[in-house]
């Protein structure tokens, strides 16, 4: 085995210098001429690059791991704090890091795994940060995921149709075919909850630069073209043929909360905050800082009630330190937009999540979140074109904003028009 090497490289996207304040070097060494710099400016993006010991037949002996702390050189500055490990012998967890701002002050990193690793990390100052032309007042459904008892979501005519469709050549084969009526024998009524169709139409509409139906009442008829397209949208954001099992695995009462229990050192499962903290929130932020929506599946129970758990849509966060609100379009809450409130400080113990508005009912404990993978696009249906600036700049983003002031700014690039049409 080579020497273990891990570059680190930090770009500081502030207006504030970082100075170097102190090194520690665990396992291994700096490697010479990659020490760390004594200054980072603005603008600035440099690095160093610790590595593991070898013995004179180049075989590896240790991994490499240290810490290296910068001082933010403004008034509402503090420590940016590095740690990293690539040990000798990887375990489940892959090789770790802890990457910390002080408040007010934003700081993430990407990358980082094998023997021969390169780490980024951005340090900018706390922002919101938005998909952009997306808010739950604009872009959700006006009604809410409340739903008729009679209607039928999951039926045997529905799953025998599901099935056709991903094996027709041997069905076909056999001149067996799809059944007419999809609502044949009914086994879940949508009484249950459509929320994971729900958020990936409005991603469907998003995608389309649609705005949904106005209605604020959810559909009563079986036939009734939206509700088919829902019910549709609700199968394919359970992931059946990816990783849909994390709703009933995450759910399970034998799964381990923190990453600290004797089943995750055996290197069998990572426990739900690792999950949520540094696997989950970590890719969520990658959707919405290249502007795409993240789907999430929100675990609401540790008991196999997998029916409470949810779907709802993230679409902005706020990182300050290490805490977190990340803003959500929730099916259960119409147009309001929620937020979700936690810290990432720590793996070793239970999730923390605070729900901050809607409707108190709603504010079940979160066990566990995670990213639903999966999603592509699709048309939906009665979609409405957006021909409003006042309900655009709505559907947009966060108040305060100016009617006169779009107007006025998108004719002197072109065209109000035009500019409706990216919205």
């Amino acid at each position: 085995m080579s020497r273990i090497r891990m570059k680190i490289f930090v770009s500081n996207e502030t207006d504030a210098a970082l100075t170097f304040s102190d090194e520690e070097i665990v396992h291994g060494d700096f490697t010479p001429d990659w020490n760390p710099p004594p200054t980072i400016g603005p603008g600035e993006r440099k690095g160093f690059q610790g590595e593991g010991n070898i013995v004179p037949i180049d075989q590896a002996v240790t991994g490499t791991e240290g810490r290296v702390r910068y001082q933010i050189e403004a008034p509402d500055g503090g420590e940016l704090y590095i740690h990293w490990d690539s040990p000798l012998i990887e375990s489940q967890f892959g090789n770790t890091f802890h990457v910390w701002a002080p408040a007010n002050w934003e700081v993430t990193h990407s990358g980082g795994q094998g023997h021969e690793a390169e780490l980024d990390i951005r340090l900018r100052r706390t922002a919101r940060r938005s998909v952009p032309n997306f808010h739950a007042r604009g872009r959700g459904f006006a009604f809410k995921n409340k739903w008729d008892s009679g209607l039928p979501v999951i039926s045997l005519g529905f799953l025998w149709n599901a099935l056709f469709d991903s094996l027709p050549g041997p069905l076909g084969e056999l001149g067996i075919d799809r059944v007419i009526d999809e609502n044949f024998v009914p086994i879940t009524h949508a009484d249950a909850g459509l929320c994971g169709g729900m958020v990936y139409t409005v991603m469907d509409y998003y995608a389309q630069h649609l705005f949904p139906p106005e209605s604020t009442s959810s559909p009563v008829l079986r036939d009734d073209a939206l509700f088919g397209y829902i019910r549709d949208r609700l199968w394919d954001s359970f992931d059946v043929g990816g990783q849909g099992h994390r709703f009933l695995g995450y759910s399970s009462p034998h799964y381990p909360n923190g990453d600290e229990g004797v089943i995750q050192t055996a290197g069998f499962t990572r426990g739900r905050s690792w999950v949520t903290y540094r696997e989950a929130f970590p890719e969520i932020q990658a959707d919405i800082d290249a502007g795409r929506l993240s789907p999430v599946g929100l675990i609401q129970t540790d008991n196999l009630d997998i029916g409470t758990n949810h779907q709802v849509l993230a679409y902005a966060y706020e990182k300050s330190g290490q805490d977190v609100t990340l803003y959500i379009y929730d099916p259960n809450e119409a147009q309001q937009e929620i937020a979700l409130k936690f810290n990432i400080t720590a793996t070793d113990g239970e999730v923390h999540v605070a729900r901050i508005g809607g409707d108190p009912k709603n504010d079940h404990r979160i066990f566990c979140f995670f990213r639903i993978n999966g999603y592509s696009p699709k048309s939906p249906p009665n979609g409405l074109r957006i021909k409003s600036v006042r309900k655009a700049l709505r559907a947009s983003g966060p108040p305060p904003y100016s009617v006169r002031g779009a107007v006025v700014a998108n004719r002197a690039a072109g065209s109000v028009t035009r500019w409706l049409h990216t919205i």
